[in-house]
């Protein structure tokens, strides 16, 4: 008897108990506030290659934050929603209203992860007051300052940086083969630089008047920009007109398919090893590697993203191999991380702010402002934005294909500021 009455009280106190932790957990999900957040990519279009990544991993990252004790403020959750605009301007527009007028209204966005997209919603975004926080830092964007913030360096001072790299390079002793092949043919007479990139607002973005005069004011002579087309079928006559005009290294203004096609062409044509490649902040370097093969031997890329894996968190790590998606999708899960990372540093200072329950567009727009040398995740730069400044990061690391391998070169190089009053503007 004694023995059934202990066993009776036993399982009464574990029945209470579940029922208590029940219970508890549901008052605690009920407490939640859930917080709508939009992204826009172009996942059918001449972008999809690597924007079908970039959304893969946005998923993975908000399930990881969701489920990550203490990483979002208690009591908050974020229901991620993705929209196709196919860079069609009449497309995104149209996802942007029909996302904000939903209810409960977001309080944070992406703008498309393209230049056209970001400035097609840039009214919107500033008259909703729904922050978009994106990657393009063209200076249409960011001039004047308004809702749309940038996880990149200025365009015109990517192009500065790998200029000065170039020049600090012009010399025999430089370890960058093709730099050094470069100055060996053409020793007594400064480096030259030019552009090529894709003929629409993101490509036409890197070549600015101040940008040329820091070249000039550092050493560095400027050949003709050339811009091709989102999907090229030849590129010939690009490269020749480069290659023409003694190009020592082409900043290129594009993604790694069209990179890759045209180093393609340039072999073709015997002239890869005349000039060094230096791909923008975006331009997957490792996506180009498996595109151009050898061809991308040498290449290097300037960008905050971190690129070897080594450099991540654990959980990063795990999320991207859990994916299947392989090394391809490793600028894409160290991007989201660090753009919905800054996300998430805004929310939690927004709900210590106002309370969890109580965040909008205003709060986080007011935590972004505010926000100064944040080291966020995955990333190799440092994020501060202000009352004027849209553009988060003013430096960046450089890697570049050795071996078939992508390996970190320079740690930290300086982005110069060269928007229109920027600080480093030649004058």
């Amino acid at each position: 008897m004694v023995k059934r009455s202990i066993l009776r009280i036993a399982i009464g106190t574990l029945i209470t108990f579940s029922f208590l932790v029940t219970m508890s957990a549901l008052v605690h999900a009920e407490r939640d506030t859930t917080y709508r957040v939009i992204s826009l990519y172009d996942l059918t279009g001449p972008y999809a290659g690597l924007h079908q990544l970039n959304s893969r991993g946005e998923v993975d990252f908000w399930r990881w934050a969701n489920n990550e004790p203490g990483y979002l403020p208690e009591g908050v959750k974020i229901k991620d929603e993705i929209y196709d605009h196919g860079m069609d301007m009449g497309r995104a527009v149209a996802a942007y209203h029909m996302a904000v007028s939903s209810t409960p209204r977001p309080i944070l966005t992406t703008g498309g992860q393209t230049s056209p997209t970001i400035l097609a919603i840039k009214s919107i975004a500033k008259r909703e007051k729904i922050p978009c926080v994106d990657g393009a830092s063209a200076r249409s964007i960011m001039v004047p300052p308004a809702w749309t913030f940038s996880m990149q360096g200025c365009y015109e001072g990517m192009v500065a940086a790998a200029g000065r790299l170039l020049r600090d390079n012009w010399r025999s002793d430089t370890p960058y083969t093709l730099i050094r092949k470069r100055y060996e043919e053409n020793k007594n007479r400064n480096p030259r630089m030019s552009i090529i990139g894709w003929d629409n607002a993101f490509g036409r973005g890197f070549d600015q008047k101040e940008g040329r005069d820091y070249l000039k004011s550092i050493g560095v002579d400027w050949v003709e920009s050339e811009y091709v087309p989102l999907n090229p079928t030849d590129t010939t006559p690009q490269i020749l007109r480069l290659v023409k005009g003694g190009v020592d290294m082409i900043f290129f203004g594009l993604f790694a398919e069209s990179h890759a096609f045209i180093l393609k062409d340039a072999a073709r044509m015997g002239v890869r090893e005349k000039f060094q490649d230096m791909c923008f902040w975006a331009d997957n370097i490792i996506q180009l590697k498996n595109y151009a093969g050898k061809l991308a031997e040498g290449t290097l890329m300037i960008t905050g993203y971190q690129m070897t894996f080594e450099e991540w968190p654990e959980w990063l790590l795990k999320n991207l191999e859990r994916s299947g998606l392989g090394e391809n999708g490793a600028l894409s899960y160290s991007g989201v991380a660090s753009w919905f990372d800054v996300d998430c540093e805004a929310i939690r200072r927004a709900a210590k702010k106002v309370g969890p329950e109580n965040i909008t567009g205003q709060d986080i727009y007011d935590a972004l402002i505010s926000m100064k040398d944040y080291q966020c995740m995955a990333y190799n730069s440092k994020i501060t934005f202000n009352e004027t400044r849209r553009i988060g990061p003013s430096t960046a690391a450089v890697y570049q294909i050795q071996n078939g391998k992508v390996v970190k070169v320079e740690k930290s190089v300086y982005i110069p500021d060269l928007l229109p009053n920027g600080k480093d503007v030649v004058r």
